[in-house]
């Protein structure tokens, strides 16, 4: 564990807030056009999938039926190839329709834990703590850029690198299913790793190589892994049953661009039901949309944070006061925000929820009524009488 502490003068940070106002504007802007964005796009989603949902047709996956050439259809199946796919470092080679090669190194990773602490006259302690654990990771860590890099060293390359390959020939039927519906099957299940040449797999590496539940262990002693150790998984998708929605071309199928604006293009593995993707479609969207909304919110309120938070530091000459400020402009970056939200999305419903806009705004209207109310009450007792 290794321990920095600096100093910021009260200067430094009065321009440090200042510019973080420029930071606070933009912040408001993102979330704002975030705002349009993410209501427009969660709605015409919502009535593309409809729109499909409702010119839908069930067909069978073979023989293909030319009258149906560019309706939206539902079918299902057994998804299947012809190809194999080979791992040339395993040797290994499979009939499926993707195969995936993970890597995993042993090694040293940072992590920094930062205090504040500000000080009489407006300057600010600032003690950064930096520990150190050992962890398995994919991607290299470049133990360089560490603060104590010393006894924490990791390799400087992977030795073997992760990779996935697919099969370039996927059928359901008598469909081709293009390339984007092909990477959507993704339910994988172990390959056997019994016969790879752990001799030839060692000469890469110069490591002792072990196998443990059909895993490859490249170190002297998995019990104990040291950074440099390596262990690799190889999995792959076998054919398998999949569902799909999307507009039948010819002899393949394509996205559906539905008349609201956006695309359908559904596939989920296994058995179920055109009314079940629809539903599970549509719930994904929900709930991508109430992400996005909860993010544009925290925009907001950091924005208004940062705009704010000159206040907090011009009072931190007096460190207790500058919690008072630090309480209170959070509490107004909060209302704020809520505020800019509750209006802003209000204004994105209009142009496309109009009635559950009018809605939202006399809502908003209540509540600034109740809140001015409540107000007035606590200023003036004897309303109460």
């Amino acid at each position: 564990m290794t321990e920095e502490i600096t100093t910021r003068s009260w200067w430094s940070r009065i321009k440090d807030a200042f510019v973080g106002i420029l930071l606070g504007i933009g912040l408001i802007i993102g979330a704002i056009v975030l705002i349009f964005w993410n209501e427009r796009h969660s709605l015409h989603t919502a009535q593309s999938l409809e729109q499909a949902h409702k010119i839908l047709i069930s067909v069978p996956a073979s023989p293909i039926n030319n009258q149906n050439n560019l309706k939206v259809v539902y079918l299902s199946g057994l998804a299947t190839t012809h190809d194999q796919l080979k791992d040339t470092l395993l040797d290994v080679t499979v009939n499926a329709i993707n195969l995936y090669r993970q890597v995993e190194m042993y090694q040293w990773e940072e992590k920094t834990e930062t205090k504040t602490e500000s000080q009489m006259g407006g300057s600010e302690k600032q003690t950064k703590t930096y520990s150190y654990n050992k962890i398995w990771s994919s991607n290299l860590i470049n133990s360089a850029q560490f603060k104590n890099p010393q006894g924490h060293q990791n390799p400087e390359s992977m030795p073997f690198q992760s990779f996935k390959q697919y099969a370039k020939s996927v059928t359901l039927g008598d469909f081709i299913l293009p390339e984007e519906l092909i990477h959507q099957i993704n339910i994988n299940e172990p390959v056997d790793l019994s016969r790879v040449n752990k001799e030839s797999l060692k000469s890469h590496y110069n490591k002792p190589v072990q196998l443990l539940n059909n895993e490859l262990y490249l170190g002297e002693n998995p019990d104990t892994p040291q950074p440099g150790d390596i262990r690799i998984n190889l999995t792959a998708a076998y054919p398998q049953t999949v569902s799909i929605i999307a507009q039948q071309n010819g002899t393949t199928l394509q996205a559906y661009q539905a008349p609201a604006g956006e695309s359908v293009f559904l596939l989920t593995t296994g058995q179920h039901s055109s009314d079940q993707m629809i539903e599970e479609a549509q719930s994904q969207n929900k709930m991508i949309a109430w992400i996005l909304r909860l993010v544009s919110f925290i925009m907001l309120i950091a924005g208004c944070s940062l705009i704010l938070n000159p206040l907090v530091v011009l009072a931190d000459v007096l460190p207790f006061m500058g919690s008072i400020i630090g309480f209170g402009t959070g509490l107004i970056a909060f209302i704020c925000g809520l505020s800019l939200w509750g209006i802003t999305t209000a204004i994105a419903w209009f142009a496309t929820r109009p009635l559950v806009s009018v809605g939202l705004i006399i809502a908003l209207l209540a509540i600034g009524y109740l809140l001015i109310k409540i107000r007035n009450n606590k200023v003036h007792p004897q309303n109460l009488k």
